[in-house]
């Protein structure tokens, strides 16, 4: 069965990545544009996306997290991200990081025997923290270029080189691969999983709800974090400009002021600008998935 999974996986990367030589846009400057010729089209599918999650998931999730203590649901999630750990390992050696493919094995082997299968996570206080890594971004590191940016019904924001990433995982390191073929078993952890992430970031809703145009703020802040985490940069990115602007520096776009805001965090924990964090560390888990 792997097997088979796999030749489809590569089939599929194949012909993706051939739609992404052919789109023009082989190569992105971290700097750059955001490339979205299909923007009629993903405003349409985000607004779709919107819709159901406000009917579905927001009151689903907030049913989850009304009902579960704490501990359950941080357990829950702590489970989540243990099995991403393998696609982590899996990219770290891709893409010739073998240091840190190290850390995350390590860490994985941790938290599956000590912190039973990953319910805690006992490496974070041992000193091995949680990194991301996808498919995705290996493809950037190996030179693919983005391809347009486009919105998935149901996955949110992606370009067709994330998109290619996710047939590949879904295929080989996600968890229907190495845990079990029990269809039932594997909608259900699905569906879990995804309650359980959008349980975490229910107030991060809040700062798209309020601003001027949410397509706009929500692609660019998706763009901005998968170019650094492909990049492996703290550095700001600047879309559009001509440099990257480090952290701490005075020359800041409509976008970075949003972020400056987080500095307030301190003052007021419970102040709305909290959000911002939420939906950062959000964009940072979309694009390594």
């Amino acid at each position: 069965m792997f097997e088979l999974s796999l030749k489809n996986a590569v089939s599929c990367l194949l012909l993706l990545l051939v739609v992404v030589a052919s789109s023009g846009c082989a190569t992105n400057p971290p700097n750059g544009p955001v490339y979205d010729p299909w923007e009629n089209m993903n405003r349409k599918v985000n607004n779709f996306n919107t819709k159901l999650d406000d009917a579905v998931l927001k009151p689903v999730a907030k049913g989850y997290r009304k009902i579960l203590p704490n501990p359950v649901e941080k357990g829950i999630g702590n489970f989540f991200s243990n099995l991403d750990d393998v696609t982590v390992v899996a990219n770290d050696i891709l893409q010739g990081k073998l240091d840190r493919a190290g850390d995350a094995a390590t860490r994985l082997a941790i938290n599956t025997v000590f912190g039973v299968f990953g319910i805690f996570d006992v490496s974070t206080r041992a000193g091995l923290p949680k990194h991301y890594e996808s498919f995705g971004q290996t493809l950037g590191v190996w030179g693919v270029g983005e391809g347009p940016y486009v919105v998935l019904p149901l996955l949110g924001p992606n370009n067709l080189r994330t998109t290619a990433g996710r047939v590949v995982q879904s295929q080989t390191t996600s968890m229907p691969q190495y845990l079990t073929d029990d269809s039932q078993l594997l909608l259900g952890g699905l569906v879990l999983e995804t309650v359980d992430t959008r349980a975490q970031f229910l107030g991060a809703s809040n700062v798209l709800d309020t601003a001027l145009d949410p397509y706009l703020l929500l692609r660019d802040l998706w763009v901005i974090r998968h170019r650094q985490a492909t990049l492996d940069t703290d550095e700001r990115i600047v879309l559009g400009s001509a440099k990257t602007v480090k952290s701490g520096s005075d020359e800041l776009d409509e976008l970075d002021e949003l972020d400056e805001l987080d500095e307030l965090d301190e003052l007021d924990e419970l102040d709305e600008l909290d959000e911002l964090d939420e939906l950062d560390e959000l964009e940072k888990k979309a694009t390594s998935k």
